[in-house]
């Protein structure tokens, strides 16, 4: 069920999720964070806390007890939400192959659950 226009130019498709991740910016506490929704290049999440753009993050999404997926990634858009929450853009810059597999396969609706 991936969401994507007509006019949208991601290279990913995207789809909508609600998942808990965290973030660690380097030298602080992990931040947690819920994703909205979630494609094979990136993520966008929800935050309460402010953390700049262009700021490198180490993140983990957890999609189910089976799957937990590090990655690394840079937040390239912050924008402050009507309710004081921060929405934060981010790009993956290092996932395994692997791990970007199976998120496009969660997105296409494809996942048959036998991956590892």
């Amino acid at each position: 069920m991936p969401v994507q226009t007509d006019g949208d130019r991601r290279s990913s498709p995207r789809a909508r999720v609600d998942l808990g991740v965290s973030i660690n910016i380097e030298n602080t506490p992990a931040i947690p964070v819920t994703a909205l929704n979630l494609s094979a290049s990136g993520i966008y999440c929800v935050s309460k806390e402010r953390t700049g753009e262009l700021t490198r993050v180490d993140l983990v999404l957890k999609l189910d007890d089976e799957f937990v997926i590090p990655a690394r990634a840079v937040i390239i858009r912050e924008e402050e939400l009507p309710d004081g929450n921060f929405g934060l853009g981010m790009f993956f810059t290092s996932i395994l192959d692997e791990h970007r597999a199976l998120i496009a396969e969660l997105v296409s609706g494809t996942r048959t659950g036998d991956r590892a």
